[in-house]
């Protein structure tokens, strides 16, 4: 008693340690998750920065675009002979300014340099020979007198002697009826003399600039800003600076890029990244929120802190509650052998069927078994002792085959949990083999057969490490055809155990199964060592034999045999082999069209 005690203990010690590595392995594995949670959460951090770089970059690009486009448009005026001689410039040097020409040949430059696809919203010129403005938009042409304060910049740019190439925010967009935007502005000289008789204003939407945002980098975060070097707003995301000049604009005018750098605006950190375009003289910001990208990163912790604590949480609990009833029931089952052990044959298993489990079906089985036992010792003579072995043989194999199913099972688990997944997988596919097998059905769907046959084959595919390959080609039609139970089984096994040559690594095996001239057939068709010509005979006639002794292919024939009960003429079985070269099993039977359930 005392030794049963101490077993009962070590197995209450192994039980604890088993509880004890798995919460440690839990430990460990949510420890990592967080590690890698916060490197994802920083590399993430790292990435919302250089897309907001990018984001910059290509403002600056687009803009640079732009301005290219402007001065292209204004090259390609003064290098066309018409536009000196008929066109713009004719025109701008012209004392007639009240003719209908007149006005026509400024509209006409006007509109030819604005194509409908253009991304301006607006094209303005001042005429300086009638001190008038002349503007066109998408939709209408106005023009306007030169004293209008909303196009002083043309103004001013007309009346400075050296040519420069201006941006600033549009004064002009309320008047022409346009949207929000910038203005590129830049003075007309007459070619031979030099002197400068108007200026020339290009407008564009700071909309165009936000959809280019929108659609070249989806999913950017922070604000972006375009200023000049007086610190006025060309482009705002936020739209809180363009009525007056930005207030911390003199860092970012006194250098020419920033890079991820940290500041402090409004009292508030910010990650920064600029680049500067010298002609026309701008910068392009992008701010970034250093409270923002924090909170991003607390709230994916936060968010995976959580995830990480409830899973860990109930599959602890889980764990706790299924090694608690497995420990409790693993101890009762023990107790109770030990008791059989000592004669006490009226011990039976404590069950909760509430419970239900493998350990609780094994004692169920295990009762069963008891009862089955004793009732079996009360129907015996004692005198028969020689008769009872051979009479619990006979018991045992009564018992019920769910037993041995639920069995294997449970060392599958045992396997798993012992860390022998390969075992593992090969008990769980035994046991679906023999849980199929223990069927009574003598007929079962082609679709179940095929399932049985892919188990089979992974189990031999474990065994022999990959050194075959199997397929399966069968029509549709013939998934719920009623076919003979083991029947492509049989044939399989056949190649594995006559065919297949371990010492090569392309042996395979090819199942196609398929409707002709009303009949249902399969082909099992392999590459293994074939069969001689003088064995194929002998196998051929054993089919029409009665008896089975000295059958070495016994599986084939029973198969012939069933077909034959089961379809009578409507049914053929061919071996088609040659030593060396593979064999091919076709068997066919009539196509009903029928079902049968799995």
């Amino acid at each position: 008693m005392q030794k049963e005690k101490k077993t009962f203990h070590k197995m209450h010690f192994i039980s604890n340690v088993y509880r004890f590595i798995i919460f440690l392995i839990l430990l460990i594995v949510t420890m990592l998750i967080l590690i890698i949670n916060y490197n994802f959460s920083r590399q993430n951090h790292q990435y919302t920065l250089d897309y907001n770089m990018s984001a910059v970059k290509g403002l600056k690009e687009l803009i640079a675009d732009q301005e290219h486009f402007f001065l292209q448009q204004l090259n390609n005026t003064y290098e066309s002979y018409y536009a000196y001689k008929e066109g713009l410039f004719s025109c701008l040097n012209s004392s007639r300014h009240e003719s209908f020409p007149y006005r026509q040949n400024i509209y006409r430059f006007l509109n030819e340099s604005f194509p409908p696809n253009s991304e301006m919203s607006s094209l303005t010129i001042y005429a300086a020979s009638d001190n008038q403005i002349y503007s066109v938009t998408k939709q209408v042409r106005k023009n306007f007198s030169a004293s209008l304060p909303e196009f002083s910049p043309l103004i001013e740019c007309y009346e400075n002697p050296f040519t420069v190439l201006r941006v600033m925010p549009s004064q002009s967009s309320r008047i022409l009826e346009t949207s929000r935007g910038y203005s590129f502005i830049y003075c007309l000289r007459d070619v031979i003399t030099k002197v400068n008789i108007g200026a020339i204003q290009a407008d564009y939407s700071v909309s165009e600039v936000q959809q280019f945002l929108s659609s070249n980098y989806p999913g950017v975060k922070g604000d972006f800003l375009v200023i000049d070097l007086e610190g006025n707003v060309l482009f705002d995301t936020s739209g809180s600076w363009y009525d007056a000049p930005f207030p911390w604009a003199e860092p970012f005018i006194s250098c020419k890029k920033m890079d991820n750098v940290l500041v402090t605006l409004d009292h508030e950190k910010y990650y920064v990244n600029m680049e500067a375009h010298s002609y026309p003289n701008i910068r392009v910001i992008g701010l970034v929120s250093q409270k923002t990208l924090s909170a991003d990163i607390r709230k994916n912790i936060a968010l995976m802190l959580l995830a990480t604590g409830s899973v860990t949480a109930l599959t602890c609990i889980g764990i706790y509650l299924y090694l608690n009833s497995s420990s409790r029931q693993l101890n009762l089952i023990y107790l109770t052998m030990l008791r059989i052990q000592n004669g006490e044959l009226d011990s039976y298993i404590p069950v909760d069927n509430k419970h239900k489990n493998e350990l609780v079906d094994i004692s169920v089985s295990f009762n069963d078994m008891l009862r089955n036992l004793n009732l079996y010792i009360d129907k015996v003579y004692k005198t028969e002792i020689e008769n009872q072995r051979y009479k619990l043989k006979a018991l045992q194999s009564q018992i019920n085959p769910h037993f041995l199913y639920n069995t294997l099972e449970a060392i599958r688990m045992k396997a798993v949990l012992q860390e022998e997944p390969e075992i593992g997988e090969m008990i769980y596919i035994l046991s679906k083999i023999f849980r199929n097998s223990i069927k009574n059905e003598s007929i079962l769907p082609v679709r179940q057969e095929i399932e049985n046959c892919k188990n089979y084959l992974r189990l031999c595919d474990i065994e022999y490490k990959n050194l075959f390959r199997y397929h399966f080609q069968v029509e549709n039609a013939l998934l719920t055809e009623p076919i003979i139970q083991h029947a492509l089984l049989v044939m399989i096994e056949n190649y594995i155990m006559h065919g297949f040559d371990s010492n090569r690594t392309d042996n395979y095996v090819h199942v196609t199964g398929y409707v002709e001239n009303g009949f249902a057939v399969f082909r099992v068709r392999d590459n293994g060592f074939g069969i001689k010509t003088t064995e194929l005979e002998r196998l051929r006639l054993s089919f029409l034999e009665k008896s089975i002794d000295h059958v070495e292919r016994i599986g084939l024939k029973n198969i012939y045999q069933r077909m034959k009960l089961l379809y009578g003429e409507n049914c053929d079985l061919q071996i088609l082999s040659e030593y060396g070269q593979g064999t091919e099993i076709i068997f066919s039977f009539i196509y009903k069209g029928e079902s049968v359930n799995d």
